[in-house]
């Protein structure tokens, strides 16, 4: 098994000015991240070369400063939940990791790398608790974990949860949340139309104009409009 330091030197020995100088445009704002300049497929090829990694190196590999390292540990996590099986007590632990370490996770595309498989394994395992805890933060990334776990729940057939949890988002001033919760939304009509179009009956009213876009563009363009509609009324 490779040290954490060592899997940091070898992206390190990966990085190039030509990929660093977009990656630094691109998170220009996260002054706390250094930026090494790895190509993010290179970053998740080695990943799947680490599956084995534990979750204390893991967690080291979260906690440092380098971006790309961050991409390497919620990689291992999210490839590593979709490979593991049924009751394996790793995917409990990795959850609980991937919320205690949650201030590491500072951006949506980190969310995105670990949440839907890691948070939503669980919560089709164990319940939705983790995800209820993240829903009520307030914390707008947070949120989003809460959110993008909640999409295994509706490929199990189980869409009213993540509706409550959409819904008891819906007044959040964050943007990009409202985009994630319209894509939700929009995810439950795939499996059950006809309580995605009870819920937006009921919360149009309420929503944003971006959620409710989202959760209503793969919608019939009559019943789009009409669903739309209610949110001027």
């Amino acid at each position: 098994m490779v040290a954490p330091e060592e899997l940091v030197a070898h992206l390190r020995g990966l990085a190039t000015p030509a990929q660093r100088a977009p990656l630094e445009r691109a998170l220009a704002d996260r002054t706390e991240t250094e930026i090494l300049g790895v190509r993010m497929g290179a970053v998740f090829a080695l990943a799947r070369e680490h599956l084995d990694a534990s979750l204390d190196d893991v967690r080291v590999l979260l906690r440092r400063p380098e971006h790309e390292a961050r991409v390497l540990a919620l990689s291992i996590l999210g490839q590593g939940a979709k490979r593991a099986k049924h009751g394996d007590p790793w995917l409990a632990e990795a959850a609980a990791l991937y919320v205690a370490e949650h201030d590491r996770i500072v951006s949506w595309d980190l969310v995105d790398l670990a949440a839907p498989s890691v948070l939503g394994r669980a919560a089709v395992e164990a319940g939705t608790a983790m995800l209820d805890g993240l829903a009520a933060s307030g914390d707008p990334l947070r949120q989003r974990s809460a959110l993008m776990g909640s999409l295994a729940l509706v490929r199990r057939g189980r869409a009213t949860d993540a509706v409550r949890l959409a819904v008891g988002m819906l007044g959040s001033s964050a943007t990009q949340l409202q985009r994630t919760i319209g894509a939700v939304l929009r995810e439950v009509g795939k499996v059950d139309r006809e309580l995605l179009t009870g819920v937006l009956e009921r919360e149009a009213p309420r929503m944003t104009a971006i959620a409710l876009r989202f959760a209503t563009e793969r919608l019939e363009p009559a019943e789009r409009e009409r669903l739309r509609a209610l949110r001027t009324r």
